[in-house]
């Protein structure tokens, strides 16, 4: 059964308390869910659900910790006269995209990537 709001009055803006925000920012968050999806059950914009995470730049949250698996690739083909390969780095993020970095990439820059990666 589809739900009805009737406003009265020419103001439509509801205000959304910091917790009910971060409610909704962190369903939002979960693995495979989609924001447009977050946002119709909750009868908002997806744009809103950006805008929040924008403000509130998850500052306050905890640092988390993600396994890491070293490998190194041994080529029986390669040459010992050639160079090797430069290093790189596979980063998984949690929108389920892949970062693939340089291993002597600066961290300043790699802050940027993975915020400007997780952010699209």
């Amino acid at each position: 059964m589809a739900r009805m709001e009737i406003m009265s009055g020419t103001e439509r803006r509801r205000r959304w308390s910091d917790e009910a925000k971060l409610r909704i920012l962190t369903e939002a968050d979960q693995p495979g869910v989609r924001i447009g999806d977050v946002a119709r059950r909750h009868d908002i914009h997806p744009g809103q659900i950006r805008l929040w995470r924008q403000s509130f730049s998850y500052v306050g949250r905890p640092a988390m910790f993600l396994p890491v698996e070293i490998t190194e690739e041994v080529s029986a083909t390669q040459a010992p006269d050639t160079p090797p390969a430069p290093a790189v780095i596979e980063i998984s993020l949690r929108n389920g995209r892949c970062l693939r970095v340089p291993a002597d990439v600066e961290l300043r820059m790699l802050g940027s990537l993975i915020a400007c990666v997780e952010a699209a």
